[in-house]
C-alpha cells in the first residue's frame, strides 16, 4: 500500500551546480534546487532537505552525503542536476564547479562514489534522480539493493531502490534558454505541484515516472529512463494535489479511504517475513508503460494533529470576473493567445472569429481576462460589453466608438487631438454632400450674423465700435463652431442620432462604415482584438444584428483587401457567449426557414454559427478535483501538517533565488506552451497530423467550411488537452472533432452525457439515450461509422470525457 516517507527517518539530498569554471553555466539549476526542495518538504515526507549548491570538489559532496546517508533509516533521496560527463572508462561523472575535461577523473564526482554511499546506507528505500546528460548510465544500479533483509521488516512492505534519469545512456538532457527550470526538473516540479487527477491520494514514484515519460516524449525531449527494484515504485513521494475524493469513493474500498492527516509507514506488525523475500528481483529497466498509479493504504500511527478551531461563518464573495486562474483555465488562454499571434504573423490582413461557448457562470469573462493577459504586448484589446451597449445605439456605432477609444488610448495625450481631426476629415470625405451642404449653410448663417452686428463705420479710435466688431466676430465664430459641431454629430456619426440619420440617408451605409472601420484599424500601433462579452444577455434582435454586422464588416474588408492587393489590416474577434442563446436567436429570427434549411444533427442555429465563426471552443469542463480545490480556495482552507520532531541532522545552507516560486512556475508554463505550439507546428508534426487526418477524409463530407473548421478544432484541442495533462489518442480526438463539426447537437448531448454513445453504437438503445429531436442524427450510419471506427475508436464514455477536457468521473457525467 502506498505511503509517504517517514519524516523522522527520511532525508533528501539535493546537489546541483549552475556555475562552472570551464563548462557552460546552467542558471536554471539554482531554481531547481530551491523549488524542488520546498515541494519535498511541504508536500512530502522530507524534513529540511539538505541542499548542496555549487560544490567545487568531491569531498564537499561525499562527506555531507555519507553523514546523512548513514543516519537515514526509511527513505533516502539523492538528486543531482548539472553536467553529466563520460570518463575514459565509460563511467558517468557528475560535473562540479571546478570540473575540467582534462582532469575529469579527479575534478568531477564519479557516480560510482554516489552509488557506494547510497548502497551502504541502512535506508529501506533508496531513490536516485539525475538530471544530466548521459544519466541513463546510472541504471546499472541493482547492486544498491544489498542491504540486509532483516533491516527491512521493521517498518514497511515497501522497500528497494528506484532510479529515475532525465535521459538515456547516450542522449543529452535539455534546458531551454531563458527558462526558470531545466526541462526535466521543470516537468517534475510542475507535476508534483499540480498532481494527477484521479483516485490516488499520493503520487507514487511509479506514477510520477510514467507521467514524465509520456509528457517528455510528447514534448519531443528524450524520455526519462527508470529502474525499479522490488516495491520501491509504490512509495508515495508527495501528496497528490489533484486527488479526486469523489472518484476514489466510487471505485471501491481499496481506494476510497478518506484523506488522512498524514500517511507515513504502517506499524511493524503489518509486514510479514514473506514481504522481504525476493529483494534482489528487478521489476524492470527502461521505460514504464503509462498506466494508472497505485491506491492509498490505511494511515499508520502518526502523532495527533491539533484540531483547527471551527468557523461557523464564511466570507461573502462577489461575482466579478476573476483575474487569477483558480480553475486551471490557463492552458486554454495560452493556446488561444499563441494561435491568435500565429494567425496575425502568417496572415496579417485576414480577420479571424472565435467563439467561446459556455453557459452562464462557466467563467467566460474570467477566461477573457486571462486571454487578455497572455496577448498583452502583441495585440491591442478592445473590450466590448454587448449588454451595456444593446439599448444605446446601432451595433456598428458602438463597436466603432469602442475601437476609436482603444486606439486613442494607445497614443500619447498630445497626439490624441490629431487622430480626431484626421478621423473627422476622413469621415467628411465619405459623408460627402450632406456634410458639405451643412457646412455651406452654417458658413452663410455665420457670415450673415457677423454682417448684421458689424459696426457701420468702424474706427480704431472708438472703443465702442471696436467692442462691437469683436462681438460680431465672436458671434460669427461661435455660430460657425456650433453649426460645425451639430453637423458633425448629425453627419459624422458622433452621436447616436447622427448614426441613425446616417443609416437612413446613405444608399449603402455598411460600405462606408466598413471603410472607416478599416481606416481606424490601420491607425492602430498593434493589431486589434475585440473581446465581446455578455452577448448572451441581449435580446434576439440585437444578437442577430450584432453578429450579422461583424460578418458584414469582415466580408467587406476582405473584398476591399483584394482590391487593395492585400494591404488592409485584419480584425480579430473573440465572442464569449452561450452558444444555445446565439443559436436560438437565429432560429427565432428565421423561424420560417428552420424546417427547410436544417440538416440532421445540424439545426439552423448551428449552420449560422458555423458560417460566422472559424473556431468554436467549448469552455473547459470543471473536474471534481478542480471544484474541490476551488472551494478550498474560497474557504481559505489550508492543509495542516503535524509538527515534526526536532531533527538531529544539521540544517542545510539553502541557496538564495530571486523571485517567487509561483511566478517561476508561471514562466515555465508560458515557455512550455510556446514550446508545445512550436513543436505541434513543426514540419515533422504537421506531416504526422496530415497522415492522421487524411484517414478521415471519407467522412468529412463535401462542405469546405466544415473541413476548415475540423482542422482548426483538432489543432487547438490537441494543444489544450496536452497542456491540461490529459492524454488523448490523436485518432480518438480527431473522431471527436468530426462529431463536433458534422453533428454538433449530438456532440453537445454526448459531452453532457457520455454514456449516450452506447445508443449510437447499438441502434436498439438509441431511444433510451437520445431525446426525440436527436434520434434521426444519432441513428445515422455515418455517425455510427465514426463512433465505431477502428482508427481511434470505438469511442467510449471515458474517451469522450478526455476529449472534452474532463477526467473520468464517478457518476458517469460531467
Amino acid at each position: 500500500m502506498a505511503r509517504l516517507p517517514d519524516p523522522r527517518r527520511s532525508q533528501a539530498v539535493l546537489i546541483g551546480c549552475s556555475r562552472y569554471a570551464e563548462l557552460d553555466d546552467i542558471p536554471a539549476i539554482r531554481n531547481n534546487l530551491v523549488d524542488l526542495g520546498a515541494i519535498l518538504e511541504e508536500a512530502g515526507g522530507f524534513r529540511q532537505p539538505l541542499v548542496i549548491a555549487e560544490p567545487s570538489h568531491i569531498g564537499e559532496v561525499g562527506t555531507s552525503l555519507r553523514r546523512l546517508a548513514d543516519r537515514t533509516e526509511d527513505v533516502l533521496l539523492v538528486y543531482y542536476a548539472g553536467h553529466g560527463l563520460i570518463g575514459d572508462d565509460g563511467e558517468l561523472h557528475l560535473g562540479l564547479s571546478d570540473t575540467t575535461q582534462a582532469e575529469l577523473s579527479t575534478s568531477a564526482l564519479p557516480f560510482t562514489t554516489v552509488r557506494r554511499i547510497v548502497q551502504q546506507s541502512p535506508a529501506r528505500v533508496k531513490i536516485v534522480i539525475l538530471d544530466c546528460c548521459f544519466s541513463g548510465r546510472a541504471l546499472d544500479f541493482t547492486s544498491m539493493a544489498g542491504a540486509p533483509a532483516t533491516n527491512l521488516a521493521g517498518l514497511s512492505g515497501i522497500f528497494g531502490t528506484f532510479t529515475l534519469t532525465s535521459s538515456s545512456a547516450t542522449r543529452l538532457s535539455m534546458a531551454r534558454e531563458g527558462e526558470p527550470f531545466t526541462a526535466f526538473t521543470g516537468e517534475l516540479i510542475r507535476l508534483l505541484k499540480q498532481g494527477i487527477a484521479g483516485p490516488a491520494e499520493l503520487l507514487t514514484l511509479r506514477a510520477i515516472a510514467g507521467e514524465l515519460q509520456h509528457t517528455m516524449r510528447a514534448l519531443g525531449y528524450p524520455p526519462p529512463q527508470v529502474q525499479s527494484v522490488n516495491s520501491a515504485g509504490e512509495l508515495g513521494l508527495v501528496r497528490n494535489p489533484a486527488y479526486d475524493l469523489a472518484y476514489a469513493a466510487a471505485t471501491g474500498p481499496a481506494t476510497a479511504a478518506p484523506p488522512t492527516a498524514d500517511i507515513y509507514a504502517p506499524s511493524e506488525e503489518a509486514v510479514s517475513d514473506d514481504d522481504v523475500q525476493g529483494y534482489q528481483e528487478v521489476e524492470g529497466v527502461g521505460e514504464f508503460e503509462f498506466e494508472d498509479f497505485g491506491s492509498v493504504g490505511e494511515a499508520g500511527d502518526v502523532e495527533a494533529v491539533d484540531d483547527v478551531e471551527d468557523v461557523e461563518d464564511v466570507e461573502w464573495f462577489h461575482d466579478a470576473p476573476a483575474t487569477v486562474d483558480l480553475l486551471n483555465r490557463a492552458p486554454v488562454a495560452k493556446v488561444l493567445a499563441l494561435r491568435l499571434v500565429e494567425t496575425h504573423m502568417t496572415q496579417p490582413d485576414t480577420s479571424f472569429l472565435v467563439h467561446l461557448d459556455g453557459p452562464w457562470g462557466s467563467g467566460k469573462s474570467s477566461l477573457l481576462n486571462l486571454l487578455e493577459e497572455h496577448v498583452d504586448g502583441s495585440f491591442r484589446v478592445a473590450r466590448f460589453d454587448a449588454w451595456q451597449q444593446s439599448r444605446l445605439a446601432p451595433a456598428w456605432w458602438s463597436l466603432l466608438t469602442c475601437l476609436r477609444q482603444e486606439i486613442t488610448r494607445g497614443r500619447p495625450w498630445w497626439r490624441r487631438p490629431f487622430i480626431r481631426v484626421r478621423e473627422s476629415a476622413a469621415r467628411a470625405r465619405r459623408t460627402g454632400a450632406p456634410y458639405a451642404m451643412a457646412f455651406v449653410v452654417v458658413a452663410v448663417l455665420a457670415a450673415l450674423i457677423g454682417y448684421l452686428i458689424w459696426p457701420k463705420n468702424p474706427s480704431l479710435l472708438n472703443w465702442q465700435e471696436q467692442a462691437k466688431a469683436v462681438t460680431a466676430l465672436l458671434a460669427a465664430l461661435g455660430t460657425l463652431g456650433a453649426g460645425v459641431l451639430v453637423a458633425a454629430r448629425l453627419f459624422l456619426w458622433d452621436s447616436v442620432r447622427g448614426a441613425r440619420l446616417f443609416e437612413q440617408t446613405q444608399a449603402n451605409p455598411m460600405a462606408d462604415i466598413s471603410a472607416h472601420f478599416q481606416w481606424l484599424l490601420q491607425r492602430s500601433d498593434k493589431p486589434v482584438a475585440f473581446f465581446i462579452d455578455d452577448l448572451d444577455r441581449c435580446d434576439q434582435a440585437y444578437v442577430v444584428e450584432f453578429l450579422d454586422m461583424i460578418q458584414t464588416l469582415v466580408r467587406t474588408m476582405g473584398a476591399s483587401r483584394s482590391a487593395n492587393n492585400g494591404t488592409n489590416a485584419g480584425a480579430y474577434f473573440v465572442v464569449a457567449a452561450d452558444g444555445a442563446w446565439l443559436r436560438r436567436s437565429y432560429e427565432s429570427a428565421h423561424e420560417s426557414f428552420v424546417e427547410c434549411i436544417a440538416e440532421p444533427g445540424r439545426p439552423l442555429g448551428y449552420l449560422f454559427l458555423d458560417k460566422l465563426f472559424q473556431l468554436s471552443l467549448p469552455m473547459p469542463v470543471l473536474s471534481t478535483a478542480a471544484r474541490s480545490s476551488y472551494l478550498d480556495e474560497m474557504l481559505r482552507v489550508t492543509q495542516a501538517r503535524p509538527e515534526a520532531e526536532s531533527s538531529p541532522l544539521p540544517e542545510s545552507p539553502r541557496p538564495r533565488s530571486d523571485g517567487d516560486f509561483l511566478e517561476r512556475l508561471r514562466q515555465f508554463e508560458v515557455g512550455r506552451a510556446e514550446w508545445v505550439s512550436e513543436r505541434l507546428n513543426s514540419i515533422t508534426e504537421r506531416r504526422r497530423a496530415e497522415h492522421t487526418l487524411r484517414k478521415f477524409a471519407p467522412v468529412l463530407g463535401d462542405n469546405p467550411r466544415a473541413v476548415k473548421k475540423f482542422l482548426n478544432t483538432y489543432s487547438i484541442l490537441r494543444s489544450i488537452r496536452f497542456l491540461e495533462d490529459i492524454h488523448v489518442d490523436p485518432d480518438a480526438l480527431a473522431l471527436w472533432c468530426l462529431i463536433c463539426v458534422r453533428w454538433p447537437n449530438v456532440a453537445d448531448h454526448l459531452a453532457a452525457c457520455p454514456e449516450a454513445v452506447a445508443g449510437i453504437a447499438e441502434p436498439l438503445w438509441c431511444s433510451e439515450h437520445f431525446p426525440g429531436p436527436l434520434r434521426a442524427a444519432a441513428e445515422s450510419p455515418e455517425l455510427r461509422a465514426v463512433v465505431t471506427s477502428p482508427d481511434g475508436g470505438p469511442l467510449t464514455p471515458d474517451l469522450i470525457r478526455h476529449c472534452c477536457g474532463a477526467r473520468r468521473s464517478a457518476t458517469g457525467g460531467r
